[in-house]
């Protein structure tokens, strides 16, 4: 499991559980500086790794095993292809959908420390 502290709007502190089995969709800060592009990645958490990894340094005083927490996620992809848009200002939800697993960007591994929260995602059934 994977807890998230975060902030709600209304400035109370608040913490999320994430469970890849039950619960495992989650919302990151995008990286992509253009002004049109959403502001934040979401992604569906499919397993959290704890890998202890010894990192060999010639520069370093100690060779230690360090933990690390990696998160092996399926990356969504927003669906620009509403007529008339989404976001705020056409009063539309924004869309996402799963990349192609033939996409090789498909999948990829993550950080814990970048996930803002986890978040619920609702199926749109009337669009098949």
């Amino acid at each position: 499991m994977l807890h998230v502290n975060y902030m709600t709007y209304d400035l109370c502190r608040e913490q999320d559980t994430i469970n890849p089995c039950t619960h495992a969709d989650i919302m990151l800060l995008s990286c992509e500086t253009d002004d049109c592009h959403h502001p934040y990645w979401y992604a569906h958490i499919i397993k959290i790794f704890h890998i202890n990894v010894q990192y060999y340094d010639n520069n370093a005083s100690s060779d230690g095993i360090k933990r690390m927490n990696m998160l092996f996620v399926q990356w969504f992809s927003h669906d620009n292809g509403r007529p008339g848009g989404s976001g705020f200002a056409a009063c539309r939800l924004y869309q996402v959908g799963f990349i192609s697993n033939d996409d090789l960007d498909a999948f990829g591994f993550l950080d814990p420390d970048v996930v803002i929260c986890g978040i619920h995602l609702i199926p749109a059934f009337s669009l098949g």
